[in-house]
């Protein structure tokens, strides 16, 4: 074995062992806001290579009409830092239960840049201003907002505080804001 490749090997093991991983946010959308992935393993990763994202809209619109919620399809992949955190973050204390009374979260998986595209564009999403973008849905699957101006983008430099400011001000306002007043 090359020094590069054991050197290769080694990064990713240190990655991969200190990635923050949230059980609760880790694949698809499932009711409520949380986002789970089919393993009891809590260092799952958030975005699952064989989900299917138009079926986990469609459950997510559904489940957002009933609930008179807002449907949020983050686009993202696991070898992103930035995704990771995000996803971490919706996942704790207030921030969860905002995100729970709120929305429904659907992750989709856009692999090297080249998966799941189509439905990216489709939603008005475009992957210029980095990962992880969102859009922002009403139940009836009506446009309200996208992160198309890299809101998220340095998701790993903001708190669970911040994404939950972020959040509010999508349900009060109908808008999208750089986290921490942050522009760009």
């Amino acid at each position: 074995m090359s020094i590069r490749m054991s050197g290769y090997r080694l990064l990713v093991g240190i990655l991969l062992a200190n990635a923050p991983f949230s059980p609760i946010f880790a694949a698809v959308s499932t009711p409520n806001a949380e986002i789970s992935s089919h393993s009891s393993d809590p260092r799952a990763l958030p975005y699952r290579a064989d989900a299917d994202p138009v079926k986990d809209l469609a459950d997510a619109e559904e489940r957002a009409a009933k609930a008179n919620h807002l449907v949020m399809v983050i686009f993202g992949a696991n070898w992103c830092p930035d995704c990771r955190m995000l996803h971490k973050n919706l996942g704790e204390g207030a921030t969860q239960d905002y995100a729970r009374q709120h929305f429904e979260l659907v992750s989709v998986d856009i692999g090297n840049h080249d998966k799941n595209l189509k439905i990216a564009e489709e939603l008005g999403v475009t992957l210029k201003k980095g990962i992880p973008v969102a859009a922002i849905l009403q139940a009836d699957g009506k446009l309200v907002a996208t992160t198309n101006r890299g809101e998220l983008e340095s998701s790993r430099h903001y708190s669970p505080q911040q994404i939950l400011a972020f959040m509010h001000e999508i349900v009060e306002n109908r808008r999208v804001v750089f986290p921490a007043g942050e522009r760009r």
